[in-house]
């Protein structure tokens, strides 16, 4: 018996025999020199392939929606916004028209050329991408040549797949009803593939390295997703423990599954629960997982991966579809839309200015205020979607007062233009800033004066706090929420906003922490707002605790002494969760 340890991508906990896939093989990408003449009937050629490619997709995410039951699954729409984006259609078409060059080639180029891009980043979700531009690229290159790909999975008993890597079109094809789970050498928890996994609901772990070489078709292994650990050959005592596992989470969920709305507390209090979207997610199904409404729209998406900014009429209609669809989600439904956040990782081709120190440089609501005719644009078509819906919007890094000062003047003025113009909108739509930098932290008496709501980003506040890149494995052990630094500044501002009379959130991934993100909730947070697969675990974890179960778990972590370190800090909030509910594991499996 061997165990291994990996990357918990989707929970459960599964048993199951050994299906080993290997994958297709590499597509050879042949180049040549158009002929002169030739331009065009090679530019239809690849018109034709793009033209099957989206007709495959739209079918895997027919087949996906059948899968999951629900429309909000749809990872594949970025897939075809990538084949629909005239930077890649036009790079292709000058390569092809210029260069000479044959489809294939162009293809290859441009994918390579973005893959370079996204692998830089630091930010562990945007470096996932390059899978999706392996898929894309691989489907385009199938139409182009012909080759010939079988992805069937041949799976006669429940299997748990056990591969070097899948694509987001490989995991949507796998045969649901006879796949267990399955892990894999790569990949991370931010992959579309993980995120598919949790929408199909299929138990995950990636990230194992050689687990491939380490199994044979037929042995058995237990996957849990939960933990991230896979055990291959399982001894008896091991099985038994597992079945008795299986028994046990199956009478905690039939007796957590009392019809509450999410969010709820044993003794009728609540702790509202939002989900964070970005352009290209529709909101609809966020309503069957709980969610109370949008608590961060990513608006940044709507730049990335193109040559120029959207319009703002592309943007207008972005955000009130958004706004339509989340009206629907509850009676006091909202959808706060966070103005365009890029710089550091998150770069746009066109915009964003080559730094030294890019994460300290001019990004987020600095670039807006040196860039006033984008970010005009952008808070004219948030005002007019206002119209549609109950809209907040809030503005991402801020650092100080003087920067809401000057955000408040430009907000003004696109007001008044639109008064004149007589266009629609909410002239009472609140404005929040984003509390992810300490200054913002420690002066949040004064910034609360000057909005309608905080939203905590803990990514950025625990990274710069620590001064710890979190995708950094030599630092990231000081990557910590619970270090008392920390604690000492979500309390800070917490307390500022209630002392000043405005709600605070945190939409940082701690919310769904089942750990910290309850810490959050009982230290005083009035919305948690998380990933939507997320929802109904933390869900789950609060109907079984009350409002002074929170404020004792207050209570206990402002008595802790700030001098130890910041795992024993976690370790007592651990023991206390475990306290109140010993079944805890079990519930998060």
């Amino acid at each position: 018996m061997t165990t291994l340890a990996g990357i918990a991508t989707a929970r459960g906990l599964v048993a199951g025999p050994v299906f080993l896939y290997r994958g297709d093989g590499e597509i050879p990408v042949p180049e040549y020199v158009v002929e002169s003449g030739r331009e065009e009937d090679e530019l239809r050629r690849f018109e034709r392939a793009v033209a099957e490619t989206k007709r495959d997709l739209e079918s895997l995410i027919s087949v996906l929606r059948e899968r999951t039951g629900r429309a909000d699954v749809r990872v594949f729409e970025c897939h075809l916004m990538f084949l629909e984006d005239p930077t890649f259609s036009s790079d292709v078409r000058r390569r092809v028209v210029t260069d000479h060059v044959n489809a294939e080639a162009a293809v290859k180029a441009f994918t390579d050329k973005m893959r370079a891009q996204f692998t830089r980043m630091n930010d562990p979700y945007f470096r996932e991408r390059v899978r999706d531009f392996d898929d894309v690229e691989r489907r385009l290159l199938m139409a182009l040549t012909g080759f010939a790909q079988d992805t069937h999975m041949e799976l006669k008993v429940p299997s748990i797949i056990i591969a070097d890597d899948l694509t987001p079109s490989e995991t949507v094809r796998l045969p649901r009803e006879n796949v267990l789970g399955f892990a894999t050498n790569g990949g991370s928890a931010t992959s579309h593939v993980a995120l598919l996994a949790r929408a199909m609901a299929i138990p995950a772990v990636t990230g194992l390295v050689d687990i491939t070489s380490r199994v044979k078709p037929g042995m058995t292994v237990i996957l849990d997703g939960s933990n991230g650990a896979v055990t291959i050959n399982p001894d008896k005592p091991t099985m038994a423990l597992y079945e008795a596992m299986q028994r046990h989470r199956r009478e905690v969920e039939a007796a957590a599954s009392d019809g509450a709305p999410a969010g709820t507390l044993r003794d009728g209090g609540e702790v509202k629960i939002f989900a964070n979207i970005h352009p290209g997610v529709p909101v609809s199904g966020l309503r069957e997982l709980g969610a109370r409404g949008v608590g961060l729209y990513r608006s940044e998406y709507l730049w990335l991966n193109r040559e120029c900014e959207p319009t703002e009429e592309e943007q207008f209609q972005a955000y009130r579809e958004a706004v339509e669809q989340a009206m629907k989600l509850s009676p006091d439904a909202s959808i706060t839309i966070r103005a365009l956040d890029i710089g550091g990782d998150k770069t746009v081709k066109g915009i964003s200015a080559r730094e030294n120190n890019p994460f300290l440089g001019n990004r987020s609501v600095r670039y807006l205020l040196s860039n006033l005719d984008v970010f005009k644009k952008q808070l004219r078509a948030i005002l007019r979607a206002s119209a549609y819906g109950k809209v907040y919007t809030m503005y991402p890094m801020v650092s100080c007062v003087e920067e809401l000062n000057e955000a408040a003047v430009v907000l003004a003025e696109v007001k008044r233009s639109l008064d004149e113009e007589g266009v629609a909108y909410d002239r009472h739509m609140p404005v929040g800033a984003m509390i992810e930098i300490p200054s913002a932290a420690i002066n949040a008496d004064a910034i609360a004066k000057r909005v309608d709501f905080f939203s905590i980003g803990t990514n950025d506040l625990i990274q710069y706090t620590m001064a710890a890149d979190r995708s950094n494995e030599a630092v990231a052990h000081l990557y910590q929420p619970t270090n008392p630094a920390v604690l000492y500044l979500m309390r800070r501002a917490i307390d500022a906003a209630h002392r000043h009379g405005i709600p605070v959130s945190v939409c940082g991934e701690s919310a769904a922490d089942p750990i910290v993100g309850v810490l959050w909730a009982a230290m005083g947070i009035d919305m948690l707002s998380m990933s939507g697969t997320y929802i109904p675990v933390m869900a789950k974890l609060f109907r079984r605790l009350s409002r002074s179960d929170l404020d004792e778990y207050a209570a206990l972590v402002d008595g802790l002494d700030t001098s130890i370190p910041a795992q024993e800090i976690f370790d007592s909030c651990r023991k206390w969760m475990l306290g109140k509910i010993p079944d805890l594991d079990d519930l998060l499996m």
